[in-house]
């Protein structure tokens, strides 16, 4: 017995002299009919690269047990989720898919060497976000970086189509990195609710200013302005306005300026 596709292509062929088989209906469905849809959860984001050579690169994994159409799903480096839509891509169970930046079928958002987010959505609105930190070396070699089903991440070897390399401990500290500048560093949790942490490192005494903005470069408010000796620094935002009012979710800028230089990340806000 031979089945053949509406185009004519030969997509079973079954020696049936024994009889037709029981399960011949299921048999066939499981040829012809496309995957489900992914779940959002079993498949995520499971390594970041932010200083590719050549490209930055984002790597998905399906956890689960069967394949699963991509179809539908988005990427971005921000909630807006405007850059990359998935096609019909199936992914394999067990398997990956990575982009390159700027590759056909492909996200086209750089990932920033100093740090920034992955959102990855399905395609009914649900998103998953991971935080990247600073690209990092270890031995003169760039660090990927390697996420669990959690969004727990951590520096690793990069190994983009395989499974994620061992974490690596990175034995410098943040003063051996930025010894002569100051440095704005990711905030935590991200994306957070209600509030989270913003640190800073200042080589010097200097006047600063640590200010939040929204998307549309509006101040929401300052946390700091007043001059700071040397050191490392804390500051605590719980999602408020100059007012004391609770702004509303999505993403916000956190800038600090120092003397005449300043440094600005992303942050998301949950609600």
């Amino acid at each position: 017995m031979y089945v053949l596709d509406l185009n004519g292509n030969l997509i079973l062929e079954q020696n049936i002299t024994s009889g037709i088989p029981d399960d011949l209906e299921e048999l066939i469905i499981s040829i012809i009919a496309p995957p489900p849809a992914c779940i959002l959860g079993e498949v995520y984001v499971s390594e970041a690269h932010t200083s590719g050579e050549p490209e930055d690169y984002i790597e998905i994994y399906n956890s689960g047990s069967s394949d699963c159409s991509l179809e539908g799903f988005q990427l971005d480096d921000n909630v807006e989720l405007d850059d990359f839509t998935f096609g019909d891509i199936i992914i394999p169970a067990d398997g990956y898919w990575v982009g390159y930046e700027d590759d056909e079928g492909s996200f086209s958002s750089g990932l920033s060497s100093s740090g920034d987010i992955v959102v990855f959505a399905d395609s009914i609105g649900n998103s998953l976000t991971i935080t990247l930190g600073p690209s990092e070396q270890l031995d003169g070699d760039q660090l990927s970086q390697s996420f669990d089903d959690n969004g727990v991440g951590c520096y690793t070897s990069p190994s983009p189509g395989a499974q994620n390399s061992e974490c690596v401990s990175l034995s410098i500290s943040k003063q051996d990195l930025y010894p002569n500048k100051f440095s704005l560093y990711q905030n935590y949790p991200n994306p957070f609710n209600p509030e989270t942490t913003l640190e800073y490192y200042l080589p010097n005494s200097a006047q600063v200013r640590l200010t939040i903005y929204d998307m549309s470069g509006r101040k929401v408010t300052d946390l700091v302005n007043e001059k700071q000796t040397s050191g490392y620094k804390s500051e605590y935002w719980n999602g408020t306005d100059n007012n004391g009012k609770y702004v509303s979710g999505g993403v916000y800028l956190y800038k600090i300026k120092v003397g005449n230089n300043f440094q600005t990340k992303k942050m998301i806000l949950l609600k």
